[in-house]
């Protein structure tokens, strides 16, 4: 019950609205003080009146610019549980059942949303579309200038993004797995234009927001596929074989290979820390009883691949991947 209640409040916090009225609130406040203070300086220009005047005007300048950036910081600053209630939204409890039977179900493997229990192929497809969404979102932070450089500073990126014509995921319906494609492209000069011809081929689809017809209406039915993902840092490809779906027992057999990132970060994108909540039975809210690991190369690396998955990511029972924190192999 008092896990509930954690959640149920976090979920207020990670509302627009709520923020909104916070702003709304902080607002009146500094009207309030600087009405106060206003008063006070009228009192003073009284005697003093030449003084008085150049101490308002620059009362306001300094409120103003105060003023914004606390409200840009509140805007900006996000809580660290933003990713987890993101993820719960996407799996919501119906008005029409009781907190025990959502629990129950979901510990099951019960997904809500879509009213059934998912084979481990079908949330194979859900959480490669899943997937391809967060590379979607990673790529908008390129789009949106929000990539944090080497002294912590947001990079100007969008010019690069448009001029390269990057910053998209690809869709290519081709059997290679990471190995074949890896020595498809070779380590030569010109395994960037292997890459583009693929991305030229048939029925290929491109995505840069979620909000894309292609991608809404994508349930990535395809068997056989692989995803490049493509941003001014590099390109990072996903071949047939990358990616699996895992139970709770056989992530568990792996479990020790793997640290888990949540910290937040100075440099790149997914800076901000995130966490889940703390003492939270997650099977209880639908997750964990699946997870998906996720091996992937980026073009022009010439190490070998890696025996087990690069990343393993949290899923909901619906198929959904919580975007950080995740596993990394040590």
């Amino acid at each position: 019950m008092f896990s509930d209640i954690i959640v149920n409040i976090l979920l207020i916090f990670d509302d627009p609205i709520f923020w909104i009225v916070i702003i709304i609130l902080i607002i009146l406040l500094l009207l309030l003080c600087i009405a106060w203070i206003l008063n006070k300086i009228l009192d003073l220009g009284e005697a003093h009146p030449k003084p008085a005047k150049y101490s308002l005007i620059i009362l306001v300048l300094v409120s103003i610019v105060a003023g914004g950036f606390k409200i840009r910081d509140l805007y900006y600053e996000r809580p660290p549980y933003r990713f987890w209630n993101e993820l719960v939204k996407k799996n919501p409890k119906p008005n029409d059942i009781t907190q025990e039977e959502f629990e129950a179900k979901n510990r099951a493997g019960y997904c809500w949303r879509d009213r059934k229990y998912y084979s481990k192929e079908e949330l194979w497809h859900k959480a490669m579309k899943s997937l391809t969404g967060r590379m979607i979102y990673e790529n908008n932070l390129f789009w949106d200038n929000e990539v944090l450089d080497a002294e912590g500073k947001r990079s100007w990126t969008s010019a690069d993004c448009e001029r390269w014509n990057s910053c998209k995921v690809w869709r290519v319906p081709v059997t290679l797995t990471n190995q074949e494609f890896k020595a498809y492209v070779g380590d030569g000069e010109h395994y960037r234009e292997k890459v583009d011809g693929l991305k030229n081929a048939e029925n290929v689809q491109s995505y840069m927001y979620t909000s894309d017809k292609n991608y809404i209406n994508d349930e990535f039915k395809l068997k056989d596929f692989i995803l490049i993902h493509d941003n001014i840092e590099g390109t990072t490809i996903y071949g047939k074989n990358c990616c699996s779906i895992l139970n709770k027992t056989e992530w568990s057999v792996i479990r020790k290979n793997y640290n888990l990132y949540f910290v937040k970060s100075e440099m790149g994108t997914f800076v901000e820390e995130s966490k889940i909540p703390e003492d939270l039975n997650i099977d209880s809210w639908g997750v964990g009883n699946f997870y998906l690991s996720v091996t992937n190369f980026t073009i022009g690396d010439r190490r070998e691949l890696p025996d087990k998955p690069n990343n393993v990511f949290y899923l909901n029972n619906c198929g959904d991947i919580l975007y950080k924190p995740f596993y990394f192999m040590q």
